[in-house]
């Protein structure tokens, strides 16, 4: 059986009205105000006044755009409808049909094109011929609608309309962002800059559309954006890519990992747990990423990581000096454990790079460090002796049990 791509060229065609939307905001003024599926795909505002209404259309491979194209009418019919209803005055709006589909040279698109070779009244003509003798079924009522526009209504819309056929696809409009924000950033961060821009934006528009009453995007919005992020790439910062992010599971109840471990044996309850679990992978994640995107500086880690447990060493030192010689009982063990514990959650501020501010880099480093096989820091005093003891009796049972 074929495969169905329906559903492939549809989610296509939406991130290209998406990507597409982002596109036209950077290579405009800051100033610009949009809207998106509102009166249409994109619409250009000004102080809640529409100046512009785009249809964006993506094919995933070659398409032409004939006289009695689909695409065509039914965006004819889309906007002859805003005529229609009085939502539209052509007089005062552009109309843009943008697609990834190609015109024959003597085409009704072609004469809308906005160039020197634009013909208003024949692509009216032709539009008018095509609408009331096509047997097509299936754009009947776009054809209907079209042509229930009184005259005026009818050449104030063409005057109005303008086709932009093989526009860029998908990703060649990425390209085209690219080189928009090139100036920016370095040349080795635009990548960098390019994906979180992007990841922004998207989660801007989700935003956009789920709102009954959405307020425009502008583009100093995402001028401000660009620059935010821009500004993490500079040499005393890193970009913050997981303020937000969470595992799939936090259950410090089942959670056998040695960082959660060691926090049970000081008796931190589960709420704070939760909160160690998250901070340890948003900074596993986070520094993954740095190392994947060459962000780091030669052995800019293992120094940050020397840092932390030498910090950590002397405050340790400092709270156990008075009990080195002594023997604890079990609950002040735990107390001791619970102070260094706080000070490293609540007090400690040690950052990789002057700028990186985010709390969560250093304490997720931290338990990070105490995850290790044979952890580089610990809470309890006698962790490690313990642990250390447990992997003897453990050796010794597994030699027993090869005998």
């Amino acid at each position: 059986m074929a495969a169905d791509f329906s559903a492939r060229d549809q989610t296509l065609g939406y991130l290209y009205q998406s990507r597409y939307a982002l596109y036209l905001l950077l290579k405009g003024n800051e100033d610009q105000e949009i809207i998106l599926e509102g009166l249409d795909d994109v619409v250009f505002e000004d102080q809640g006044n529409p100046q512009e209404l785009l249809q964006l259309k993506h094919h995933s491979k070659a398409s032409s755009l004939t006289d009695s194209s689909p695409e065509l009418w039914k965006t004819i019919r889309v906007w002859s409808e805003h005529v229609t209803n009085g939502t539209l005055n052509p007089l005062l709006t552009s109309l843009t049909l943008i697609t990834t589909a190609v015109a024959s040279e003597y085409s009704i698109a072609a004469k809308l094109r906005p160039d020197e070779n634009r013909d208003d009244s024949s692509a009216l003509e032709e539009l008018i011929s095509i609408a009331q003798n096509s047997g097509n079924i299936s754009l009947k009522i776009a054809f209907n609608t079209f042509l229930n526009l009184e005259n005026d209504q009818r050449k104030n819309l063409v005057r109005s309309i303008c086709i932009l056929d093989h526009s860029t696809n998908i990703q060649d409009t990425t390209d085209l962002i690219k080189d928009i924000i090139k100036v920016s950033v370095a040349r080795e961060h635009r990548d960098g800059l390019y994906e979180r821009l992007e990841g922004w934006w998207f989660g801007k528009v989700v935003s956009h559309l789920r709102s009954d009453a959405p307020e425009p995007i502008t583009g100093f919005e995402v001028i401000d954006r660009i620059r935010s992020i821009a500004e993490q790439f500079l040499p005393n910062a890193l970009p913050i890519d997981y303020l937000e992010a969470k595992p799939e599971i936090i259950d410090p109840t089942t959670d056998s990992r040695l960082f959660v471990r060691q926090l049970k044996m000081i008796a931190v309850q589960n709420p704070r747990i939760e909160k160690a679990i998250i901070d340890y992978y948003r900074a596993f994640e986070q520094r993954s990423r740095w190392v994947r995107e060459d962000l780091l500086i030669g052995d800019e880690l293992e120094k940050y990581e020397n840092k932390l447990v030498d910090e950590w060493e002397r405050f340790k030192l400092a709270i156990t000096d008075d009990y080195s010689d002594k023997e604890l009982p079990e609950p002040e063990l735990r107390r001791i454990g619970i102070d260094i514990y706080n000070w490293m959650e609540q007090t400690a501020d040690y950052k990789i790079r002057q700028n990186v501010t985010e709390p969560y880099v250093m304490r997720g480093s931290y338990h990070i460090l105490a995850d290790n096989n044979l952890p580089r820091v610990w809470w309890h005093p006698k962790f490690i002796e313990r642990l250390t003891q447990l992997l003897w009796r453990s050796s010794q049972q597994n030699a027993k049990t090869l005998e």
